[in-house]
C-alpha cells in the first residue's frame, strides 16, 4: 500500500518486500522509469522508498499512476506462485502509463 505520497517521494509498504527476489524485480523495474533516481527496499520494515525527479515526473503524473503503485495490496492476496508474473504486468502498465503521460502535448 502507499504509505506516503509527496512530490519527489513515495513510500510503499508490503510484506512482499521481504522477499528478496520480488524486491529486486520491483526496484530494478522502477529504476528503469525515466525520472526515478532511487528505489530502495528495507526488508526489515517491509518498505520501499521511491525518490524521483519532480520536474520529469510531476505529482500529477504519479497520481494518475497511483492505482498501479498500490497494486501490492492485490498481490498480497494472490498465491505466491503468481506474485512475480502479476508484478510484471503491473510494472508494464505503470511504465506505459507514465510513458503516455510524458508524450502528451502541452
Amino acid at each position: 500500500m502507499i504509505e506516503s505520497f509527496v512530490e519527489g517521494r513515495v513510500r510503499l509498504r508490503s510484506p512482499l518486500l521481504a522477499d528478496a527476489v520480488f524486491a529486486e524485480r520491483l526496484t530494478s523495474a522502477l529504476l528503469k522509469i525515466d525520472g526515478v533516481w532511487k528505489a530502495q527496499v528495507n526488508p526489515r520494515t517491509d518498505g520501499l522508498l521511491l525518490e524521483y525527479d519532480k520536474k520529469r515526473l510531476p505529482l500529477s503524473a504519479l497520481k494518475e499512476a497511483a492505482p498501479l503503485l498500490n497494486c501490492l495490496d492485490h498481490l498480497e492476496e494472490l498465491p505466491p506462485a503468481e506474485h512475480l508474473s502479476t508484478l510484471e504486468r503491473a510494472l508494464e502498465a505503470l511504465s506505459e502509463k507514465l510513458g503516455s503521460w510524458r508524450n502528451r502535448e502541452y
